[in-house]
């Protein structure tokens, strides 16, 4: 079981193009923390259990030497098998303030590190559909979320 220190509701369907900007610190000594786009968690599922259908992943691992990893995955009822690991190159020092951009596509979600002035640091291809995700749910060492920004007008971008 992990700990879910924020929950969020998107306050309208994800589209094709929409943002959504976190910004957040972690706890002393973080060794981790996610964020996780779900879809509706069915009634029978208490709020400390993870959601049985999550459309995205995304977890960021702190190590004592280096600076991590980054996990992509998605969950149909259980874990895909096939995890995406790839290096942490977005937050490498875990007590300064994080800013992370997410930006929705109906195959795939892109991820930013900061601001969006660059090529994405991550891209994951989406198994479920975009319209259908309806929370956002921050996991394990999350100490405070500063800002988060639901951006759906393609002319002002988080």
């Amino acid at each position: 079981m992990s700990l879910r220190p924020f929950k969020a509701q998107f306050p309208t369907n994800p589209k094709e193009g929409d943002e959504v900007l976190i910004r957040g610190t972690l706890k002393e000594h973080a060794r981790c923390f996610s964020v996780n786009f779900c879809l509706p968690r069915p009634t029978e599922v208490p709020p400390h259990v993870s959601p049985p259908y999550i459309a995205y992943h995304f977890k960021t691992i702190y190590e004592d030497q280096g600076d991590g990893k980054v996990i992509q995955n998605f969950k149909n009822l259980e874990w895909h098998a096939k995890e995406k690991v790839s290096d942490n190159i977005w937050h490498t020092n875990r007590n300064e303030a994080f800013t992370v951009i997410f930006r929705l596509h109906e195959e795939k979600i892109k991820v930013f590190g900061n601001d969006i002035q660059h090529n994405p640091d991550y891209e994951y291809e989406l198994t479920m559909p975009l319209e259908e995700i309806d929370t956002i749910e921050l996991w394990d060492d999350v100490k405070e979320v500063k800002e988060i920004r639901f951006c759906y007008d393609k002319r002002n971008a988080c």
